[in-house]
């Protein structure tokens, strides 16, 4: 009699069961693998833990930067007239609508940048929902010193965005607003800054 090779198990091969378990292990560590290399790209990208180090990204801590270590006089030239007058820190968030030139790879070889921020002061008594808060389209020539336009409220709103946003970006710079994580990360800034003025 011959032997059925085909119903014959190999008596060294392993139960199923652990090919299984074996299986979900390198699944779990593959899925374990990606988290933490998500979490570590945000936490290496420009801007914080939840922002990826992209150009447009590190353009906005640009700005940020300016616009935070700006002296009440600068504030006043910006456009800021009213920031100027007051006794506080000046806490701002960005995002990038564009830049100059657009077919840019580095920071390093960005001329201008067109954006939206908001800024608030943190003053003695006057929490978030009272502070003062400025915000809007702007644009920034990253000069020494960077030169700042920030388009104005009020009567002729529009036309000041266009005299100082080119026309691809000037739609999206008279409806754009901070994104959420943007937002939270101001307001814990601010709260915070608050907190110790």
């Amino acid at each position: 009699m011959t032997a059925d090779l085909t119903t014959a198990t190999d008596p060294l091969a392993p139960p199923p069961r652990r090919r299984n378990r074996a299986r979900w292990i390198a699944v779990a560590v593959v899925v374990v693998a990606a988290a933490v290399l998500a979490v570590l790209l945000r936490v290496a990208g420009s801007g914080g833990p939840s922002r990826p180090p992209t150009l447009e990204n590190q353009l906005s801590d640009r700005i940020v930067a300016i616009m935070e270590q700006a002296t009440p006089t600068d504030h006043h030239q910006h456009g800021h007239g009213s920031i100027g007058e007051v006794k506080g820190q000046v806490l701002c968030a960005a995002k990038t609508l564009g830049f100059e030139p657009a077919g840019a790879k580095t920071v390093a070889e960005v001329r201008i940048v067109y954006g939206y921020h908001l800024c608030a002061v943190a003053e003695p008594g006057r929490a978030w929902d009272f502070a003062q808060k400025l915000s809007g389209p702007m644009s920034v020539q990253l000069t020494e010193p960077p030169v700042v336009k920030v388009a104005e409220g009020g009567e002729g709103f529009q036309d000041r965005v266009r005299e100082i946003i080119p026309p691809p970006y000037q739609e999206a710079a008279l409806q754009e607003l901070l994104d959420e994580d943007q937002m939270r990360d101001l307001r814990e800034r601010f709260d915070k800054a608050f907190s110790k003025v």
